[in-house]
């Protein structure tokens, strides 16, 4: 293997031992495939951030453990490295480790795993669960700061939260809901999540209720969770559909063109919808008008809040803390015509 990196170098970006790293680039037996992998997405990643140590200033160390749906994944990817070189006060390199799905077992080593390594801060996109809790306090305890993405751990020893504020995003998509469905008697409109031990899908799918409940108290609510139900969600929200037609579907938890085809195979109409994340799926989908409304926010503003945060922490407060939360946007199909996109 080709690189210009030394192996404790790649330990280091890859979180394993020089012995692994020296077993890995001299072909040598006895690593696993996935390890091998991973020194191979190291040097990847230290190629990519080779630009940035030309610059002046402090080198961070920052490892991103998120799970989300793989869109999430490439767009969160894809948001890093554009901001990471635009720090201008610090260096900041970062070790990633996304899944689609992430066990808690697995989650509380990684975080374990960064406060051995000594990361100079962990964004976290996790299930609101008392083991991960727990890991999040012994790395503040280590005064290795912790970022919460997109769902929030109120009360944790987290040092802060990039995201949206769920409960208010919840409330501006039964708002939404309310104009698309005017005229319909006693809608039926489905809710879907994708895990509801995400505090931040919950307080969507609860603001929702709440304003509904104000807005359209003739409105009857289901709400559908994922799970470990994997493909075959799609088919069930339209099979549990033919009972009662929807007016409208909130889906909090993505898979929206699964959806869309699923509602197209059992003969139903598409029902008004409201999605989250403006990921190339819902973009294709906004463009054809298959879905009405992207709530979203800009991953971007997300890590640029993060790297304050850590920016705050290491520099004792030179650099001020920025308030938590990031700002909602919404799209609408029409925003997307011509070649470049408005947004509200």
């Amino acid at each position: 293997m080709s690189h210009r990196f030394s192996i404790k170098e790649i330990a280091h970006q890859a979180g394993l031992s020089t012995a692994t790293i020296d077993r890995v680039i001299n072909h040598r037996p006895g690593v696993r495939r996935q390890t091998a992998n991973r020194v191979h997405a190291a040097i990847r990643e230290l190629e990519a951030q080779e630009a940035q140590l030309a610059m002046s200033g402090r080198k961070l160390m920052i490892d991103l453990l998120v799970e989300a749906p793989q869109a999430f994944l490439d767009a969160l990817q894809s948001a890093l490295r554009q901001e990471l070189p635009l720090i201008q006060t610090a260096i900041f390199r970062a070790r990633s480790d996304l899944r689609a799905r992430f066990p808690t077992e697995a989650l509380v080593a990684g975080l374990e795993r960064a406060g051995r390594l000594k990361s100079d801060g962990v964004i976290l996109m996790a299930p609101d669960t008392a083991p991960i809790r727990a890991a999040v306090a012994r790395l503040a305890a280590s005064a290795v700061p912790v970022v919460t993405l997109a769902t929030d751990m109120p009360g944790s020893a987290r040092a802060g939260y990039a995201g949206l504020d769920n409960r208010l995003t919840g409330e501006t998509a039964a708002w939404l809901m309310c104009r698309l469905i005017a005229g319909r008697t006693a809608p039926h409109i489905l809710v879907t999540q994708r895990n509801d031990a995400f505090r931040g899908e919950a307080e969507r799918a609860e603001g929702f209720r709440a304003a509904m409940a104000r807005h359209r108290p003739d409105a009857a609510i289901t709400l559908l969770v994922q799970g470990k139900a994997g493909a075959d969600f799609a088919t069930q929200v339209a099979e549990r559909s033919h009972q009662s037609p929807p007016a409208g579907l909130y889906s909090i938890g993505g898979s929206n063109r699964a959806l869309v085809q699923a509602f197209a195979r059992h003969g139903l109409p598409r029902p008004a919808m409201i999605g989250h994340d403006l990921d190339p799926e819902n973009h294709a989908l906004l463009a054809d008008e298959a879905l009405d409304a992207v709530l979203y926010h800009e991953l971007t503003d997300d890590i640029r809040h993060a790297l304050q945060v850590f920016l705050s922490v290491h520099s004792q407060g030179a650099v001020p803390m920025p308030e938590n939360g990031t700002p909602l946007r919404v799209i609408l199909p029409p925003m997307m015509a011509g070649p470049a996109r408005s947004e509200a």
